[in-house]
Parts: structure tokens; C-alpha cells; sequence
């Protein structure tokens, strides 16, 4: 059966009117986008409520509530961000060049007992020659939480387009972006989902290293309501505005974490003979300046916010006032209107 994006692919005209839907656990992060020949800009941008979704542990989709967008926002085709907690990510190596036979070998070296219950996928990051060897990230979703996130979107405008996991979108975000600057350093980057969190480094532009980890947001959060004994969102509001001392909470949290990081980084500096320059932090525990002092007393490099705006042309009144000091949400939409782009 032929794809849709491989469908639009045959059209003379190809679909440039998407919006990115950042499926998050406290809210909806949405960012309308449009290309015109290399052109992108931004026509619209907004934090819309969560919705209740359906136990993720569930076996069946459950009632799934639509997601009603305001019209500013309703491009004709959707690109959908989902944090993916079951999600199998991996990036890998086959000798020489990249050719049927390493294809075939893919969704082999996934690890899953039943692919027809998974959405698999790849890209060719770089191609080997001789004795060099290409690299391939792979992903697959589970069937079920692919499914309930299409089901957001039941019908009418915007349809349903593409999938992805937020913080490989994340990723896509920073490579058009900011990573542009870095074309010959080595740089980190790490997404801080609700319950995931993603570390990716890239050497001279291409991706040498991804890891997740189950240490986001929520973890600091919950610490933070035990130690003080508040609610969510109360906790939120310390966290991002540093009104109380939680330097002790987010270094319980965080130090499982910056270990792995620290090992990951050190590996990709042996196997790539190079020196991480910087790393940048999007997510939740971004708002954290406790968090970021850690990872950077920990890594001993330099560690900061980007913007996901920058590079994209954005109309007049798109970044209001309510969403001053928030760019950083958008990335994973952005991410995602950016991946279909450069399939289509």
C-alpha cells in the first residue's frame, strides 16, 4: 500500500500548509507553518489545555476526546509529536555502503517480538564508502499509541499527515536551526519530556549518539510536591521561577542522569576523536536554572536555552505576550512541521 506522503510525493503540487502538534502532558503546544519553494514561516503559534488521553498501559485506543483547534491554527495537514514512552529508538551502524540487504536487516535489528504491532521507520543519516560505515536511525511506535494520536483529529481540517516522537523532532528543530552555527564543533542536545528525556550529540553536523532515559520533568516535579508538600502546579511555579531553595531535590533527580550523560559524552569524544563544545536544553526542566547549573557543574561545559524560532520567518503577531519566555515549547512542534517538509 502506497504511503500518503509518497502519494503527495506524485502530486504536482505538494502539501505546504501543516501544523505541529506537540501532544504534552500540560498542554497542547501547536505552531501552524508554511513553505513556499525554501521559504519556512510561521503563521501561527499557541499553548492550548491538556487533554485526558487514555491509560497508556491500556490495550485498546479508549475514547480519545478530538482536539479542536482555533482557526489560526487549522493548516490543511497535521504533523503529530508524541513523547512515545514505549517507543524503540536506535541508532545504527552497517558496514560500507547502505544497500538492500543492510535495508532487509532494519526492522531485524529493532529487537521487536511482533513488528505488525509497531510503526517502523528510518533514515539514512550518513552513507558509508569502503571501509566506513552508514548510519541509520530507526524507530518504531507502538501500533496502539500511533493510532490514538491520529484519533485526536477524527475528521476535517487539519488530516492527520505524519508521526513523530517528540524528542527526535526536538532534534530536527535544532539541526535546521541553531545547529547550523555548529557545523564543525561537537554539541549535545537534550530534550527534557513529562516522563522522557533525550540526549543526542552530533560531531560536525552529523548524529553520533542517542540515548533516552526515564527521568523527566514529572520526576522533579514529584520530588518537588513531596519535599514542600504543594501541588502541581504550584511546584511548577517554583521550579521555573526559583522562588525556593530546590537545589537538593533537583540534584537527587538529576544525578542518576548526569552520569549517563557524562559516560555518553566521554564515549562519543573517545570514538569520534573530538570535544563537546556545548550543550543545549529544551523541555520542561528547562525552566529549571537549578537544573541547568547542574548539568553544567557536572559536564563542566557549557549548558543553555536555545530558541526554536531562530532562523524561521515569523509573522506580525505570532510570538505574543503570553508566550514571551515560552518559545522553548515549541520546539518539538516546530521539529515536526520541519520533518515532513523534507519529505515532501
Amino acid at each position: 500500500m502506497i504511503s500518503l506522503t509518497e502519494l503527495m510525493k506524485r502530486f504536482k503540487r505538494r502539501p505546504s500548509d501543516f501544523v505541529g502538534i506537540d501532544i504534552g502532558t500540560t498542554g497542547i503546544n501547536a505552531v501552524r507553518m508554511r513553505k513556499n519553494n525554501d521559504e519556512v514561516s510561521v503563521l501561527a503559534a499557541d499553548i492550548l489545555p491538556p487533554l485526558e488521553m487514555p491509560d497508556e498501559s491500556s490495550e485498546s485506543p479508549g475514547e480519545i476526546p478530538p482536539l479542536v483547534l482555533p482557526p489560526r491554527l487549522k493548516g490543511h495537514y497535521a504533523s503529530l509529536a508524541i513523547e512515545g514512552e514505549k517507543a524503540i529508538i536506535k541508532l545504527m551502524s552497517f558496514p560500507g555502503h547502505f544497500d538492500e540487504a543492510a535495508e532487509g536487516k532494519v526492522v531485524q535489528n529493532m529487537g521487536v517480538e511482533d513488528p505488525s504491532e509497531y510503526r517502523i521507520g528510518y533514515r539514512l543519516i550518513s552513507e558509508g564508502h569502503g571501509k566506513s560505515e552508514s548510519r541509520v536511525l530507526a524507530v518504531a511506535v507502538p501500533e496502539i499509541e500511533a493510532r490514538r494520536a491520529v484519533m485526536l483529529l477524527p475528521a476535517g481540517r487539519p488530516a492527520p499527515f505524519s508521526l513523530e516522537v517528540s524528542g527526535l523532532a526536538t532534534m530536527t528543530c535544532f539541526v535546521h536551526g541553531l545547529g547550523s552555527r555548529h557545523e564543525h564543533d561537537s554539541v549535545g542536545v537534550i530534550d527534557f519530556g513529562a516522563r522522557i528525556s533525550t540526549f543526542v550529540l552530533f560531531n560536525k553536523g552529523v548524529l553520533a549518539l542517542i540515548r533516552r532515559f526515564d527521568v523527566g520533568t514529572d520526576t522533579l516535579l514529584d520530588r518537588v510536591r513531596e519535599t514542600l508538600g504543594v501541588d502541581r502546579e504550584t511546584a511548577e511555579g517554583i521550579i521555573s521561577d526559583g522562588a525556593f531553595d530546590v537545589s537538593q531535590s533537583v540534584t537527587e533527580v538529576m544525578e542518576p542522569l548526569v552520569k549517563q550523560l557524562v559516560v555518553s559524552r566521554d564515549f562519543v569524544e573517545r570514538h569520534e576523536n573530538c570535544h563537546v563544545v556545548k550543550v543545549y536544553v529544551s523541555g520542561g526542566l528547562a525552566a529549571s536554572r537549578n537544573s541547568l547549573d547542574e548539568l553544567a557543574s557536572s559536564l563542566g561545559i557549557e549548558v543553555d536555552l536555545w530558541n526554536p524560532f531562530e532562523g524561521l520567518t515569523i509573522m506580525p503577531g505570532v510570538l505574543t505576550e503570553n508566550l514571551a519566555g515560552k518559545e522553548w515549547r515549541f520546539s518539538v512542534a516546530i521539529g515536526a512541521c520541519l520533518a515532513t517538509f523534507e519529505e515532501i
